[in-house]
């Protein structure tokens, strides 16, 4: 395992740092920086790109959601729920924040206004990813220790249907606009896909060791799925149920984002081997590998409208990072002289 690790590392590195390399995604940089609550696990952007939620899965009972200006990074607020909050999705008016609650084994949706919750919906043992589907109706919460999907009606707040999935600790998700629901078994090598009349016919699909997370291709063509434990990207056609391209990218990839235009792949890498990010460009599969400085363990990540910027967190260090293609905004300048603070810091081991 960790020769295989090491090899898909270096390959990723050495593709993203040769010379010459024209075809290559844009460099990256960090355009702006700000501290978080402990553990810093997902990141959110607002529909309107103008406010960013970070939730701190480390703060139990207060402090759990930090909410950032999204262009300068200043910290604009703080929600305190109980419990502890994993993962988080907007509503399409932007007034509701669904949240993951590890602890209480529920989803939690928060007013924005009031930054109190308004509803707790009971779900499986230990719910972290979030998805909703495309017409807003329902959302569904992969429950990690519960082998299950629970589906929620929003409009009642009510639990309607337990998915029961086929191998152990299912987390990321992703579902086309015509239903079709995919969950990502992180521990059974393996994706079930769910669709039908209550979604109940089941198939799974063999998947690399250990697919940590999901996204599709704003035409639902292609599922790209992060393999953890390869160190790589794979692209999946929907269609066909085969994979069509695989990449290597940073060191145990977690959280995949693909930009609205279909052009861009990011992903947040959590190997301590290149403590990146990770940027496809789909037009030719070519792949920029970019350590974070300051970064220790790349957790949660979301892109901005442009596909240019992505906001990611690190896991130990306790910041959120705006990263953005070089001259694409920000003050880079500023972000490096925050990071100077911390980034001589031993990281985890």
């Amino acid at each position: 395992m960790k020769l295989r690790l090491l090899f898909s590392t270096a390959f990723a590195v050495v593709l993203a740092l040769a010379p010459g390399a024209a075809a290559q995604p844009p460099q990256l940089e960090v355009q702006a920086v700000a501290a978080t609550g402990s553990m810093p696990k997902g990141v959110s952007l607002s529909p309107d790109g103008k406010h960013a939620y970070v939730t701190n899965f480390g703060q139990a009972d207060r402090r759990n959601i930090f909410v950032y200006d999204a262009e300068t990074l200043e910290h604009q607020a703080t929600i305190d729920v109980p419990g502890n909050v994993v993962e988080s999705v907007l509503s399409p008016d932007g007034a509701t924040l669904y949240a993951s609650n590890f602890l209480r084994n529920s989803v939690q949706f928060i007013d924005l206004k009031t930054r109190k919750v308004t509803r707790e919906i009971a779900t499986g043992l230990h719910p972290k990813i979030l998805v909703a589907s495309a017409d807003g109706k329902y959302l569904f919460a992969a429950n990690w220790s519960g082998q299950s999907v629970t589906q929620i009606e929003i409009a009642t707040g009510k639990a309607i249907r337990t998915l029961r999935t086929t191998g152990l600790n299912p987390r990321g998700m992703a579902m086309t606009r015509n239903g079709v629901l995919f969950a990502a078994n992180f521990n059974g090598a393996s994706i079930d896909v769910f669709r039908g009349p209550e979604l109940a016919d089941r198939h799974t699909l063999p998947a690399c060791p250990i697919p940590r997370h999901l996204t599709l291709s704003p035409d639902d063509k292609l599922l790209f799925i992060s393999c953890y434990h390869d160190s790589m990207l794979h692209a999946l056609d929907v269609e066909t149920e085969k994979v069509v391209h695989t990449l290597h990218v940073g060191s145990s990839p977690k959280s995949l984002e693909v930009s609205r235009d279909g052009r861009w792949v990011w992903s947040a890498d959590y190997g301590k081997e290149t403590n990146s990010v990770s940027v496809v460009d789909t037009r030719d599969w070519t792949t920029r590998v970019y350590r974070v400085p300051g970064m220790d363990r790349g957790s949660g990540l979301t892109i901005y409208p442009d596909g240019k910027r992505a906001l990611v967190t690190g896991w130990y260090d306790d910041h959120v990072y705006l990263v953005g293609f070089e001259g694409s905004g920000g003050d880079p300048q500023a972000a490096r002289s925050k990071i100077a603070r911390w980034i001589r810091r031993p990281h985890h081991p």
